[in-house]
């Protein structure tokens, strides 16, 4: 039995071990009995579950492909992704399904679900959850007079869905120049008729339901205690009243709201009402994002958001146990993910904290670059994978095919 003790966090922070069988935590107590790695006064805290990336394979690896963007994962704290399917071709067909977790199982250095996309018509796949857009930015899209069909094949399939709640026909299909502009071509009341469109729709079916990237504190008030719902890092940090490099670093959909809008949603956040954060880290290159017309959008984050947060701990902005149920415990509960907390039974995934070590934010995504480049931040200094360490003394010393795929 392989052993790692120090400063635990579970139900508070204790002193203990933790005992590690087959990649399964089988044992916590004050003293056991092997081969023992003492992290003294460091944290050993649960390693995180993000729910939302775009990792771009397949179809558009030269932005990012599944090792790239594992190991920038792996290296904020993460050991479990779940990937969204709208890539080139969109995974909308079990055929699709499978060959994208063909081409990606090898190339995981932390394990992984993928989703399937579902539009009006569905398609039974074994993925960990299906995705669909209420708006038509890419061919996974699902009209609001169709949301109930979909709602029932979700709940016949006994999966969750995810949704992307910008209602279409509130969405003004121009070109916007900048981004106050494209925050008023994709206004707030977009987002808010397309939850209380769901909702609605939902309200005899009861299937399990997640409402991605959530932006407005309208719409946080209506899902809350009906369905689950997230944030991201950057509706959380930016506005789109904000200076960027180029200013199509922050295009994103839905899109940065105004900076009233966005203090509104941070102190929904600091007083503990958003269930679950995730990154969205959607990459795109440096040239793709210098011209804001042209531009697509999404910005990467996958290796941010937990540094960034657990500066924020470290700030007092919020607490340590604020942070455990909206990127460990909430994400792997809602999901069904034998992760997200330091129990026996439970995958022996955790990372090592020294809160005294700040760093800045530094981009390791393959795009490239980072929004949050220089921000103070604190990097996990060790993380382990099912009990092999993927990341020692802050660097990445997992490997390809190491994750596993869960559905």
């Amino acid at each position: 039995m392989d052993i790692i003790c120090g400063r635990i966090y579970r139900n508070g922070i204790h002193r203990a071990c933790i005992g590690i069988e087959n990649g399964k935590i089988v044992a916590i107590a004050h003293h056991l009995e092997g081969k023992k790695t003492d992290y003294g006064n460091a944290l050993i805290f649960p390693a995180a579950v993000d729910i939302h990336v775009h990792f771009r394979e397949p179809g558009q690896e030269y932005k990012e492909d599944f090792f790239t963007g594992t190991r920038a994962a792996a290296l904020s704290g993460v050991t479990c992704v779940l990937d969204m399917p709208n890539n080139r071709p969109a995974i909308v067909t079990k055929d699709a399904f499978e060959e994208k977790a063909a081409l990606v199982r090898d190339k995981a250095c932390i394990d992984f679900g993928l989703y399937g996309g579902i539009t009006e018509k569905f398609e039974d796949m074994p993925c960990i959850a299906y995705k669909t857009f209420l708006s038509k930015d890419n061919e996974i899209f699902c009209s609001s007079d169709r949301i109930e069909h979909v709602l029932r094949a979700v709940k016949g399939a006994e999966k969750p869905l995810v949704i992307h709640a910008e209602l279409e026909e509130c969405i003004e299909r121009d070109t916007p120049k900048n981004l106050k502009e494209h925050e008023r071509s994709r206004r707030a009341e977009c987002e808010i008729a397309a939850v209380r469109e769901v909702l609605k729709a939902n309200g005899h079916i009861h299937a399990k339901i997640h409402f991605c990237h959530l932006t407005t504190p309208e719409a946080v008030e209506m899902a809350k205690g009906r369905a689950s719902y997230g944030v991201t890092p950057h509706h959380l940090l930016f506005s789109c009243e904000r200076s960027f490099t180029h200013e199509a670093w922050g295009k994103v959909n839905p899109p940065l709201r105004s900076e009233r809008e966005r203090k509104k949603l941070y102190e929904h956040f600091i007083h503990g009402e958003i269930p679950i954060l995730e990154s969205d880290h959607a990459p795109h290159t440096r040239e793709e994002k210098e011209d804001f017309e042209q531009a697509p959008s999404g910005m990467p984050g996958a290796n941010a958001m937990i540094p960034l947060m657990l500066y924020r701990v470290k700030r007092g902005d919020i607490s340590l146990d604020r942070l455990f149920h909206m990127v460990c415990k909430n994400p792997a509960a809602f999901f069904g993910i034998p992760k997200g907390s330091i129990e026996v039974g439970k995958d022996a995934d955790f990372m090592v904290i020294d809160f005294e070590k700040e760093q800045e934010i530094k981009p390791r995504s393959k795009c490239g670059w980072s929004p949050y480049k220089g921000w103070p931040c604190i990097y996990p200094s060790h993380v382990y994978l099912r009990g092999e360490k993927i990341v020692e003394e802050y660097e990445f010393v997992g490997g390809a095919g190491m994750g596993k795929m869960i559905q």
